[in-house]
């Protein structure tokens, strides 16, 4: 039986929220919470390349917010 740490989403270029497993899996992957890969799905879809833009995009808007750029 594999452990979840080794599980992968059958399709890589669909961001999928419907298990506990992958939520984990996508939000390893793309470095982000919980909150903003749920935030990122429901703005940019299902696409794991558009949601990675957008949580880029988000990442580089909250830096600009503080000052860091």
């Amino acid at each position: 039986m594999l452990v979840d740490k080794d599980r992968v989403p059958s399709d890589t270029s669909r961001v999928s929220l419907a298990e506990e497993w992958e939520v984990r899996w996508w939000c390893d992957r793309f470095a982000c919470t919980e909150v903003a890969l749920r935030r990122a799905v429901d703005n940019a879809g299902q696409s794991a390349a558009e949601v990675e833009r957008h949580l880029r995009e988000a990442g580089k808007e909250a830096l600009k917010n503080t000052g860091e750029d």
